[in-house]
């Protein structure tokens, strides 16, 4: 950076120099020619007017030593009759020369000529006399290209000197300016910006720095997850393999008489039944863990899915005894079919396990305030208020003895968040002890398909 720095300074310096020197020699150039015009025509004029009233006798007599101006007198036909410079008669015949043509048509006529190397340039000025002849001043200077070249020497040492000057002053510049940087606290960027140039960055450091920090704590919280759940899945597991393993063993080694056999069956059976909906539901859950993105979206009815958990539960709601019953509309909403069905399903299978015999189940599909809706309401044991946020983790059960008496896993109302969650779905939930529960899935309003 210092390099860098150094770099840009110095070439910044060199052109400035090199464009100041150059402007500046322009200008004095220019008002220095301007000035040497100005004194050739002012000297003509005198030197007309000497030769009107003196005769052309003025020339060599009076004017001869005292300029260092060349003075030419040319007749109307461009011969030359005098020259300060001597040898008037080898001189050639000056009718052709710009000057000359304007004096004998306007009365004057000017003219810069350079020589072949451009290091010289002579200006020409030419007034018509009242008897025709031809005065003509010239006045030789050393072009502009010459001028800047002849100072060149001057300005190479002149930048040489600024040059080390600004090598000191920029190491001591850019070291003033590094030493705040090299002292930022990027843990906490912005409780000292030394310039304010750098504040984009360093909020957007610190934005960066919060979601590390939140991204560790989501890494913590989920290894917690993830510890809590490997040990809720074992136990879970655990126990209807010591059951089943149990019974097994029992009738394996002929302890079990002959007319208990089919109770001891049917408890494997029920234990079996009960670790393969366990199972079964945890695969639901890792699948709608990494299923994020890609999943199948598509048009389904939702009353269809009720319809269709309808007749799959009515045979439980039959045998205890409880009205199980659907309300609603037909109504279309773009979501994932089968993860749906999973939500719809265990809400309802939910509201059946933990209803009473002779209870009432009802399911209710349709649309409210422009937002379509899937809702079980029963009037079974209900859910403390005190229980009511933590009845979505895994594994958490209100009343865990009477849990594992209906068969559940735990795991349903864990589903239905991550269902939730994909479908951008609202859960609300009423429930008081003794009386029932109500809940319901909102989905927005954009996802609404009414046929």
């Amino acid at each position: 950076m210092k390099q860098r720095i150094l770099n840009h300074v110095s070439l910044l310096v060199v052109l400035s120099v090199l464009l100041t020197f150059f402007a500046a020699s322009v200008v004095m150039y220019s008002k220095f020619d301007r000035s040497m015009k100005d004194g050739v025509q002012n000297e003509a004029e005198y030197v007309r007017n000497g030769i009107e009233e003196m005769g052309e006798d003025y020339l060599s007599e009076t004017l001869d030593s005292l300029t260092a101006t060349r003075i030419t007198l040319l007749d109307p036909s461009g011969k030359v009759l005098f020259d300060s410079l001597g040898d008037e008669e080898n001189l050639e015949n000056h009718s052709d020369r710009t000057e000359f043509k304007e004096a004998v048509a306007d009365g004057y006529g000017e003219e810069v000529r350079f020589s072949e190397t451009l290091s010289k340039q002579t200006f020409y000025y030419a007034l018509r006399l009242k008897n025709g002849n031809i005065l003509r001043m010239a006045r030789t200077t050393d072009s502009v290209f010459f001028t800047l070249l002849s100072s060149f020497t001057l300005l190479g040492g002149l930048m040489i000197v600024i040059l080390i000057l600004e090598f000191f002053l920029v190491q001591k510049q850019t070291k003033d300016l590094i030493a705040p940087i090299n002292e930022l606290d990027l843990e906490h960027p912005l409780q000292n910006v030394c310039y304010e140039e750098l504040r984009p960055l360093l909020v957007r450091l610190d934005q960066q720095n919060k979601q590390i920090q939140n991204q560790v704590e989501e890494l913590k919280e989920a290894e917690a997850m993830r510890r809590e759940f490997s040990a809720n899945v074992s136990h879970e597991l655990k126990t209807p393999l010591m059951s089943i393993s149990g019974y097994a063993e029992l009738m394996m080694n002929g302890m079990v008489r002959p007319e208990d056999i089919p109770d001891f069956s049917g408890r494997i059976y029920h234990e079996a039944s009960r670790l393969s909906n366990l199972v079964a539901d945890i695969i639901q859950l890792s699948r709608l863990d990494e299923e994020k993105r890609d999943l199948p979206f598509e048009k389904v009815d939702i009353y269809e899915l009720a319809e269709d958990i309808l007749r799959h539960l009515m045979p439980a709601a039959e045998k205890k005894k409880i009205a199980l019953t659907l309300t609603g509309e037909t109504v279309s909403i773009q979501g994932v079919r089968h993860i749906l069905y999973e939500m719809f399903y265990n809400l309802a299978d939910n509201a059946l396990r933990y209803t009473y015999e002779g209870g009432n189940v009802g399911i209710y599909v349709g649309i409210r305030d422009g937002q379509p809706y899937f809702c079980v309401q029963d009037n079974g044991i209900g859910i403390p208020k005190n229980e009511q946020k933590r009845i979505f983790e895994r594994f958490y059960r209100v009343d865990k003895s009477h849990s594992r008496q209906t068969g559940g896993t735990g795991l349903g109302l864990s589903i239905v968040k991550h269902g939730a969650a994909i479908h951008h779905a609202a859960i609300n939930l009423d429930s008081e002890p003794g009386k029932g529960t109500r809940m319901e899935l909102v989905f927005q309003r954009i996802n609404i398909e009414r046929q």
